[in-house]
């Protein structure tokens, strides 16, 4: 539905896959004659071309299931109405930093059977959408155990999630999230391909009716915010006025990733890349003036992190950046202390004033 959240599509194809295939000619067999499918895998191409959540008009298709002003929209729910789904699977991304409730693992898939009223009452629609998630919650946790919640559900008036279930489809939302050392969702696509599969053995064979609406309500919430891709735990900072320790958290987002939080972090999150600074002292360390063009290697750029460089002031059009990491701008005036939102590139200093760290976005870069 949204451009930018891909791993639903590249699920959907591989499934599609797996139905042609030969190889599994049997299994198709067995519920050919049940089940028929209508699969849309990508809702919003001009979206996905730009990598952007909206549609060519700057329209969320996802907040247009009610006026229908976008032609997507039309395009979606007149095929659910000429279509009519008993259920209806609705595919999204979710941000990388949710959890699996307070202190939990990331929320690799997270589910939701959303509400049809402001009450979130539960009919016998959402409360077979419910069931069937039930069902497919045991698929999820065979595959990535501790990884899955379930999304708020709030009822969204123009969302067409809600929408299908006021129409009395069981709808069933999908986000896929984040998973350690996995940052195309690699393991999200698998696992939603093996939901789909499932999903269709279960209606087929009726065992999703065995379940009950407890497991669903027993699926942890979403704990917004729960992970950082780099969280530095209790480092040192000198200060004139009096040294102190602090938690740094940095997300990558952005080109060049900044400084997102500053103070007491770990008590409450969990960092995707963390480390514990407690020996360590920050050091906005020095600037390198560009005065000849010079090339980066990961070799020559460690070099100068050792020496204490952790940016780069002069023409930033003689430097060529060939290494794994980022290379940063020196800010004019940057304050010595962390700040927040400022420049994510910075280094971790022994008590021999040795760098043994630089930080550089979201990577820790061991010298």
């Amino acid at each position: 539905m949204h451009g930018d959240e891909n791993t639903a599509t590249a699920a959907l194809m591989d499934f599609l896959g797996y139905i042609t295939d030969d190889k599994n000619k049997q299994w198709r067999t067995s519920w050919q004659d049940k089940i028929s499918l209508m699969i849309i895998p990508m809702l919003n191409p001009d979206g996905a071309q730009k990598q952007t959540r909206y549609n060519a008009q700057g329209i969320d298709l996802n907040r247009d299931a009610k006026a229908q002003r976008t032609l997507e929209g039309k395009i979606l729910m007149a095929a659910a109405k000429e279509f009519k789904p008993h259920f209806g699977f609705n595919l999204h991304d979710q941000n990388p930093y949710y959890g699996v409730g307070p202190k939990g693992k990331p929320a690799t898939i997270s589910v939701l059977a959303p509400a049809y009223n402001n009450a979130r009452e539960i009919n016998k629609s959402r409360g077979n959408a419910m069931q069937l998630i039930a069902h497919l919650s045991d698929s999820v946790e065979q595959h990535i155990p501790n990884h899955l919640a379930k999304y708020n559900d709030s009822y969204s008036y123009r969302s067409f999630g809600d929408t299908f279930s006021e129409m009395g489809i069981s709808t069933i939302l999908i986000e896929s999230g984040a998973y350690a050392d996995d940052p195309n969702r690699q393991v999200a696509r698998k696992v939603n391909r093996v939901m789909y599969k499932d999903a269709v053995d279960s209606l087929a064979s009726g065992t999703w009716q065995q379940q009950k609406v407890a497991t669903y309500n027993a699926i942890p919430f979403n704990e917004s915010n729960a992970w950082v891709d780099l969280l530095i735990d209790n480092v040192n900072v000198i200060n004139k006025q009096g040294d102190y320790a602090i938690d740094i958290a940095i997300n990558n987002k952005g080109i060049y990733p900044r400084i997102n939080e500053l103070g007491d972090i770990s008590s409450i999150r969990q960092g995707f890349s963390e480390l514990d600074a407690s020996k360590l002292t920050f050091s906005i360390g020095s600037a390198y003036s560009l005065k000849e063009p010079l090339t980066l290697t990961n070799e020559s750029y460690r070099t100068l992190l050792k020496e204490g460089y952790s940016c780069f002031s002069g023409d930033p059009t003689l430097l060529n950046n060939q290494s794994d990491w980022l290379s940063y701008s020196c800010a004019k005036n940057a304050s010595a202390l962390p700040a927040l939102h400022s420049s994510a590139a910075f280094l971790l200093k022994n008590n021999k004033h040795q760098a043994e760290y630089a930080v550089l976005g979201s990577k820790l870069v061991e010298l």
